[in-house]
């Protein structure tokens, strides 16, 4: 079986990366970004892909009231950077992860701070404290098992999270919810404008706690500037935060606020 022969040295940077964008957060907010002033010829093509911008976008840590969560949503293109970074064959890591595609897939790890270590949830108790909502309203439990076609590959990553990080790694939970809504649409495209909300219950000190997701990406979209000030902005952002003007699609570096029609 293929998955059998998956490279640990994946599952290695798979885990790096989570560490590496869960130290340089400290707030679920949103903030708009750096006011960076676009260069005098802007591509509008997507860029290469940044495999930390992409998991700082898609990941939120909150610290409140001693405590800690950390709520990830994995998206698809995440597993084809990892392959791609870590040179290996692209179509052997897409037929590996293809699955995942088909669900909305979570990384969810909730802990209570202690004096020199954290208490973490277990699975059980994180599954039945998490709604995933859409923009409509409509919400979403997790699956209480892990689907066939993945279930594999996440068994195989829950020893290695538990052997590299201890029991960080053992809090580290795979939660799955459906892809899809009642009528058969994907609620949550990360090349599409939408919307998505995880709401947690009693796990972080307070009632509920809600965390948001936007999309487009910008770490998966064409760099978008404002036509007025040609600041950078999010490519989700429907109004420029310094001018107010109505933002369209992504705009080419140095071209006259007038020329957009």
């Amino acid at each position: 079986m293929m998955i059998a022969m998956f490279p640990k040295r994946l599952l290695a940077v798979f885990l790096l990366a989570t560490l590496s964008c869960s130290a340089q957060q400290s707030s679920p907010d949103t903030k708009p970004l750096a006011k960076t002033t676009a260069p005098v010829a802007a591509a509008t093509t997507a860029p290469a892909l940044d495999l930390q911008a992409l998991v700082k976008e898609t990941e939120v840590v909150d610290l409140q009231r001693h405590k800690i969560g950390v709520f990830w949503w994995i998206s698809p293109e995440f597993w084809q950077a990892v392959g791609q970074q870590q040179g290996l064959d692209k179509e052997q890591v897409a037929k590996i992860f293809q699955p995942f595609g088909s669900y909305n897939v979570f990384m969810i790890a909730v802990g209570t701070l202690d004096v020199g270590h954290a208490v973490w949830a277990d699975q059980s108790t994180v599954k039945k404290n998490v709604v995933l909502r859409d923009q409509r309203g409509n919400a979403y439990k997790p699956l209480q098992e892990a689907p066939d076609d993945i279930r594999s590959l996440v068994e195989l990553m829950r020893p290695t999270f538990k052997n590299m990080m201890g029991t960080f790694g053992e809090g580290m939970q795979f939660v799955v919810f459906p892809l899809k809504d009642g009528e058969g649409n994907i609620f949550a495209d990360a090349h599409k404008s939408s919307e998505m909300y995880l709401d947690v219950f009693d796990l972080m000190g307070t009632p509920t706690n809600s965390y948001t997701w936007r999309f487009p990406l910008t770490s998966l979209s064409p760099q978008k500037y404002c036509p007025v000030g040609k600041e950078r902005v999010e490519a989700s952002w429907k109004y420029c935060p310094w001018h107010g003007n109505k933002l369209e699609g992504p705009t080419v570096a140095g071209t006259p606020a007038s020329a957009k029609q």
